[in-house]
């Protein structure tokens, strides 16, 4: 493992030698921190250990692994000539200014990085000097386009997860009650107002249930509480908020039963969930939107919802990014039928996926990490966008649109002068032990 940053600093020598002809010849650079101060030569001679592997050299190593299979990938498929230079720039604003004095990025076609957003701002303001593409891999903050044109925002920000969710309630959840659940009351109270309105703009106004079902819903609760010695009156059922008169449903079994869909807002941290039973419906399914960010309240809300699934059909919408909560319990998950919105998913079973990973086991013997497919995606779309499109690539990114293997990038303006921001994200629901990708349309 250790060999390959000593691999590294031959590759830039390599890269910083190399003789490339101008013409027709593409210039990108790449700033990734490597933190290559560190590496001594009693870095190198030390036994490799999970301790080295965590050490501020490793942190982004797989980016840069994976972006040069990608950009080894571009030139060979489509003969592009590349001449792709690799600067060390992590934390340090001392090393982004030396970076910037070097003669060679005036001339540059693109740049990827810095990734830590100090040294982002030096590159930035020469990039808009010398107007160079700019992407930035790691950041979700939308104000970094803000009246920078040439700057490309690879993470999609929070709010753009609205239109996502807007379109999942129409095709899916359109005719089912909705609670709204927050953290608590300091929860981005803009956020959650924004998930009221794509509510209010997504469900139906009623939702029609047969009484045929009704009645036999009934029926089966009947039979479960009746085991639980729980008081039950025959003619007397209570759902949504309202009672239902089983004998009136009986003479009436071919008709239907209209029923108020409604939007209860929950301040978890205030109330649990003990306002759900009085309006949660047993007929139909009721849909939880959860917003919050602490693994804590994430557990217990696993838990405690789980425990409705047994008197309420349901599904769980988890907001922001729970996919980066782990050892959440899989079993709950899946009876909540749980959907994720994900700035990265990885089909494993995908061809392209598992010829990556081959790949990248051959080529540095080792497992790709999460950078590793990220770096891959951005070397391959952004390499694969500047041989089509050249020195139109920026105007062109909106209508570009090539597989890519944990993402797809839809990149949308802000506003007239400012530059491009993804706006994609994955959707998955747990179906059995399965991520079952849900449609959902992604333009903005």
């Amino acid at each position: 493992m250790l060999k390959k940053l000593f691999n590294i600093l031959i590759c830039l020598c390599l890269l910083a030698s190399a003789e490339v002809k101008a013409q027709d010849t593409y210039r990108v650079a790449l700033m990734v921190p490597l933190y290559l101060e560190q590496v001594d030569a009693q870095y190198l001679a030390a036994a490799p250990s999970n301790k080295t592997l965590l050490t501020k050299p490793f942190s982004f190593l797989h980016f840069y692994e994976g972006l040069m299979i990608a950009a080894d990938s571009v030139v060979n498929t489509r003969n592009m000539k590349l001449e792709l230079r690799v600067f060390d720039v992590d934390n340090d604003v001392r090393k982004a200014w030396k970076a910037v004095t070097d003669p060679w990025l005036a001339t540059a076609d693109m740049i990827v990085g810095p990734f830590y957003i100090k040294p982002f701002t030096v590159v930035k303001e020469f990039a808009s000097k010398h107007n160079i593409p700019l992407v930035n891999p790691i950041t979700q903050r939308s104000e970094i386009v803000d009246n920078q044109p040439n700057v490309i925002k690879v993470k999609p920000a929070l709010d753009s997860q609205m239109a996502f969710l807007e379109s999942v309630i129409k095709r899916y959840y359109h005719a089912n009650n909705v609670f709204i659940i927050r953290e608590n009351e300091d929860t981005d109270p803009a956020i959650i107002d924004s998930i009221n309105e794509v509510v209010k703009r997504s469900i139906d106004a009623y939702s029609y249930v047969n009484n045929r079902h009704i009645v036999k819903t009934i029926k089966t609760h009947q039979k479960r509480w009746k085991y639980l010695r729980v008081e039950f009156e025959q003619s007397d059922y209570l759902t949504d908020n309202i009672s239902l008169n089983v004998n009136i449903l009986k003479q009436r079994i071919n008709d239907s039963t209209a029923f108020r869909n409604q939007i209860v807002n929950i301040n978890y941290k205030r109330d649990s969930l003990k306002h759900v039973k009085n309006f949660a419906s047993s007929m139909r399914n009721n849909l939880f939107i959860v917003y919050g960010n602490d693994k804590v309240f994430a557990n217990e809300i696993v838990n405690k919802v789980t425990k409705l699934t047994v008197n309420y059909p349901l599904t769980v919408i988890l907001l922001p990014e729970w996919s980066k909560f782990d050892r959440l319990f899989i079993d709950n998950l899946m009876k909540m039928h749980a959907i994720y919105f994900d700035d990265n998913y990885l089909d494993c079973q995908n061809i392209r996926t598992e010829s990556f990973i081959c790949k990248f086991r051959n080529t540095y013997e080792t497992e790709p990490n999460d950078y590793a497919y990220q770096g891959f995606d951005i070397g391959w779309y952004f390499l694969n966008a500047l041989d089509v499109y050249g020195k139109d690539m920026v105007e062109n990114l909106p209508n570009y649109d090539i597989p890519l293997l944990q993402t797809r990038f839809n990149f949308r303006k802000n506003g007239e002068n400012s530059g491009y921001e993804n706006v994609y994200w994955n959707v998955y629901q747990l179906k059995g032990y399965n991520k079952v990708v849900l449609k959902a349309n992604y333009e903005k």
